[in-house]
């Protein structure tokens, strides 16, 4: 396949991009940024997906046969901080690319990753949730996701091959520490360089969430994309609900000196499910089973990422 990426440069982006390529793919990497530091054979092009005639421009140029939309706003703080802003891009973004698709490239297959996040609070009765479960979204980020699956229902029912992804939580190296385990891990690196006293700060450490390495999760998204039918829904999830405890439990032993943790309130999320995890069972129905990445796996290389980035940073 000649795949586009949008958000390329971004966490899972660029992850996708690496696994398109080891699938033997053609890539297009696209991101409103520049996107660095990938293989020669990869075409880097700067894209603004809110641009709908340069979208359609550079899909004529570049003729792809597959488009994975990853563009966006993901982070939740930031989208509640300018809620237009992030309807703007995340839904408005996804509906330029899919009519700039429709406008005469009808026949690629599209990826939307959306998030879990749509689903809203779910009762614990209805734990794992499923892709038939009501959306009710409770956060800003999560009513754009929500809008953005609309405009890809809408271009389906006009022609358009496109299959969403409903991403779960994911984590690894290159993760920004906007969210919780990057967080953690840049502050256990800061600490053992001596840039940060010995305290890490916390947030709620008793929610329980499904988390995935990101590896794991950008191979899904391909194989939703070869195996999603138009309009079909998958759940990108491992199953399983960790508490964020156990993630700092494993990254303290992984720490190279003692660290004292404490509740940092600003840390606390205004909006906080106290457990959420999806049924990945339609997904690997179709796709198949796969091995998941160890967990102490994932956090070892997401510290390793994060002590090679505290390591570059100029001294304070």
């Amino acid at each position: 396949m000649r795949a586009l990426v949008t958000g390329a440069a971004g966490f899972a982006g660029s992850h996708l991009v690496e696994h398109l390529l080891a699938c033997g793919d053609e890539v297009i990497a696209c991101d409103h940024q520049a996107v660095q530091g990938l293989p020669p054979a990869v075409r880097c092009e700067r894209l603004d997906v809110t641009d709908g005639q340069a979208t359609w421009e550079l899909l004529t140029a570049t003729r792809p046969t597959a488009v994975y939309h990853l563009a966006g706003i993901a982070h939740v703080v930031r989208a509640e901080a300018d809620a237009r802003e992030c309807q703007r891009i995340n839904a408005g973004g996804t509906r330029e690319l899919l009519e700039a698709c429709l406008e005469g490239h009808a026949g690629i297959r599209v990826l939307l990753v959306s998030s879990a996040e749509v689903y809203g609070r779910v009762a614990p009765a209805d734990l794992p949730v499923r892709e038939e479960h009501p959306l009710r979204p409770a956060t800003a980020y999560a009513a754009s996701k929500a809008c953005a699956e609309m405009h890809a229902h809408h271009a389906v029912a006009r022609g358009l091959h496109v299959v969403i992804a409903r991403a779960f939580n994911h984590i690894g190296p290159r993760q920004s520490a906007d969210f919780v385990a990057a967080a953690f891990a840049r502050q256990i690196a800061l600490i053992e360089a001596g840039l940060q006293e010995p305290r890490l700060r916390v947030g709620n450490l008793a929610a329980r969430r499904d988390l995935s390495d990101v590896r794991d999760t950008v191979a899904d998204y391909r194989a939703c994309l070869v195996h999603g039918s138009p309009g079909e829904v998958f759940n990108v999830a491992s199953g399983r609900a960790l508490e964020i405890a156990q993630l700092l439990d494993v990254l303290a032993g992984l720490s190279r000196v003692p660290i004292h943790v404490e509740v940092d309130p600003e840390r606390l999320r205004p909006v906080d499910v106290p457990v959420f995890h999806g049924d990945p069972g339609r997904l690997r129905d179709r796709a198949g089973p796969r091995p998941a990445r160890p967990l102490e796996e994932t956090l070892g290389a997401l510290l390793d990422y994060w002590r090679a980035t505290v390591a570059r940073e100029p001294e304070r």
